[in-house]
């Protein structure tokens, strides 16, 4: 069996819009939650899977001009394509699905959440955190390593941490070596702390707010987020921060560009009427 995401169900009637389409896997919890705060302030909402939504929209070309119909809201929680090739029909019909979202996302003048750039649907968020944070306009100068197998340690960089861990990216589980982590690779390892004090940070476009209540003002991890974030091209992202036991310092540990619904949860009752103010100007 595979999901809604990864290869097309039956076909069902296409009902006009005219609220918030959240294109996402129907079994989002974070798109469901959305769906269902927007429906409570007194707008629509509907979840639309890639297929579905592809169906909804129309792109009409006039000369220079773009027209997208409907022009409704969106807010773009694009799930991965699987793993393994479903077969060559499944991923040709998602591949088109992801190409004519590209454009109506792109094109419409309605509000978007993490509308895309020119250059495709996804996010400039890599693999590699090294990659990640220079795009991010971050140094980018701490050891990672990349291998099919468990990697071992390398030489750190100057305050990168004593622990070295290990990730399998074929089931995500990160382990600190020496103990493999479950799954059959490929792996990436880095360095941190053994037991990091970690913050997470939720980022909707010039806004952020901190998931604890830690004193960490001096360290202005609200503004450095935000500022990661616009330079990745995201609207609505997590940045997950390390920061040194005397508080002093803090390094990005991930940017996730699609935040689970327990990081948003944490920081809802801010959250929430700012995503509205966003959707709905």
């Amino acid at each position: 069996m595979v999901s809604s995401s990864e290869s097309p169900g039956a076909p069902g009637p296409v009902e006009p819009l005219d609220g918030l389409v959240v294109v996402a896997d129907p079994k989002d919890p974070v798109a469901v939650e959305v769906r269902d705060f927007v429906r409570e302030s007194g707008h629509r909402a509907a979840v639309l899977d890639v297929f579905d939504a592809a169906q909804a929209f129309t792109v009409t070309v006039d000369g220079p001009a773009a027209v997208v119909e409907p022009a409704v809201p969106l807010m773009l929680r694009l799930p991965a394509p699987p793993l393994r090739r479903v077969s060559f029909d499944a991923e040709f019909q998602l591949t088109e699905c992801l190409a004519h979202l590209w454009a109506v996302a792109a094109l419409t003048p309605a509000p978007v959440i993490n509308r895309p750039a020119p250059g495709g649907p996804g996010t400039r968020v890599s693999p590699s955190a090294v990659l990640t944070d220079l795009r991010a306009g971050l140094p980018g100068d701490a050891v990672e390593v990349f291998s099919a197998l468990p990697p071992a340690p390398a030489p750190p960089a100057r305050d990168e941490g004593t622990q070295w861990w290990v990730q399998d990216y074929s089931t995500w589980t990160t382990r600190p070596w020496p103990e493999p982590p479950a799954g059959p690779g490929p792996y990436r390892a880095r360095w941190s702390d053994p037991d990091p004090l970690l913050e997470n940070v939720v980022v909707l476009g010039d806004r952020a707010w901190p998931c604890s209540a830690v004193e960490l003002d001096g360290l202005r991890l609200a503004e450095h987020s935000t500022d990661m974030v616009a330079r990745l091209g995201l609207d609505l992202a997590s940045v997950v921060w390390r920061i040194s036991p005397d508080l002093t310092e803090a390094r990005p540990v991930v940017v996730e560009p699609f935040p689970d619904i327990e990081q948003l949860r944490a920081v809802w009752l801010g959250l929430g009427p700012r995503l509205l103010e966003v959707l709905f100007p």
